[in-house]
């Protein structure tokens, strides 16, 4: 590379951090315990208690107080937190916060430290313990609308404007939030909670510890159709969609029901807002899927798979266990996946041989300068040599 091309480059890149500095500087919140929930202020444990809770050990005092819960972002001063290296703990060594959860390998510090196998377990399990999960009264709201051939189980919450309809089975310490709508024949298991506004299609299947938040849609029909002369005919979608335990939905995502059989959500999956999951896909246990996501019809995904944000999916295509698949990336029709790999890109291509992709792509335009060179040097040399 020739010098003047090197010095460009430097100059470009200085400009571009000098650029990123002040946008930071100009634009980075600035904690303030004012911004935090009422709940997250209330909190009263010495570092002992904490420790007590998440099975760890302390090292410095033990009965010093914590006034909170707080994330690595935002030290607050006398508040808890946790790291999980060395970068991190240095960084909030010098910060407000009054106790670390760390792990074994920390142990000199001017803060009160909490020693345990997982830091970032520990600090959810915390998080758990100081704040639970709302309790609901087990009521029946008047305004509800459940039908009479319907089965609800003990201690079950409905708030306003929900409808249950016709055979519906709800399971024991479910909730329903306002203006859930429960369509025929469909089946809840127990310790469930739907968030307002979730609508699940007639025949829809959910386990036990099930949570749809609010906007979500279960159910809905398959985007089927047949291509006719003169216009597209509608393929019945007769099947459901069935949803195992422990399984979270995100607010606004999108279910459809199989054309014949069931669209299947294993067990244990966790999926982000805005995903779209066509009929007929089956997702393998403990699988976790990112926002803007679509998965298109009679696609197959391993079990323990995690997709970044905005990941496409052509129909049938099948990924195998334990893939991580980079953010942004795309999945032709028909495209078969082994597990245990990381791909990204557009295609999606195995790790090592992205990277070169992308590589290649970056340096095109310093390629096309060098060859353009060469042309002239050539044309210099056959004018010569003519």
């Amino acid at each position: 590379m020739s010098p003047v091309k090197d010095s460009n480059r430097l100059k470009r890149a200085s400009v571009m951090e000098k650029t990123r500095s002040a946008f930071s500087k100009k634009y980075s919140p600035k904690s303030n315990k004012k911004d935090f929930p009422p709940i997250a202020n209330g909190m009263r444990k010495t570092a002992a208690e904490c420790a007590k809770l998440v099975g760890g050990t302390v090292l410095g005092d033990g009965a010093l107080l914590i006034e909170g819960v707080t994330n690595f972002e935002n030290p607050l001063k006398g508040h808890i937190s946790f790291v999980q290296d060395e970068k991190g703990f240095k960084t909030l060594e010098t910060s407000e916060i009054a106790c670390m959860i760390v792990p074994k390998n920390i142990g000199a510090s001017s803060k009160v430290l909490i020693q345990v196998e997982h830091p970032k377990q520990a600090w959810a399990r915390l998080l758990r313990e100081l704040f639970p999960a709302r309790k609901f009264p087990g009521t029946i709201s008047p305004s509800a609308s459940i039908a009479k051939t319907a089965k609800l189980g003990k201690h079950v919450t409905v708030e306003s404007f929900v409808t249950v309809g016709e055979r519906a089975v709800i399971g024991d310490n479910t909730v329903l939030c306002s203006h859930v709508f429960v369509g025929a024949n469909v089946a809840i298991g127990p310790n469930g909670v739907i968030h307002p506004h979730v609508t699940l299609y007639e025949n829809c299947k959910l386990g036990a510890n099930v949570i749809l938040h609010a906007g979500t849609v279960i159910g809905a029909d398959g985007f089927g159709y047949v291509a006719a002369p003169d216009a597209h005919e509608k393929l019945p979608q007769i099947g459901n969609v069935v949803i195992e335990d422990d399984v979270e939905i995100g607010s606004c995502s999108t279910i459809d029901r199989a054309a014949i059989g069931s669209t299947r959500i294993g067990q244990g999956c966790k999926i982000d807002n805005l995903v779209q999951i066509a009929h007929n896909v089956v997702l393998g246990p403990h699988t976790v899927i990112s926002a803007q996501t679509g998965i298109s019809g009679s696609c197959k995904i391993g079990s323990h798979v995690t997709m970044g944000g905005s990941v496409g999916v052509g129909d049938h295509v099948e990924i195998g266990d334990w893939t991580l698949v980079g953010a942004g990336a795309g999945f032709p029709s028909h495209k078969k996946v082994p597990g245990k790999q990381i791909v990204f890109g557009r295609p999606a291509r195995p790790y090592a041989e992205a990277r070169r992709q992308i590589g290649a792509q970056l340096r095109a335009a310093e390629t096309l300068d060098d060859v353009r060179a060469l042309k002239k040097k050539v044309a210099e040399l056959e004018k010569k040599l003519s």
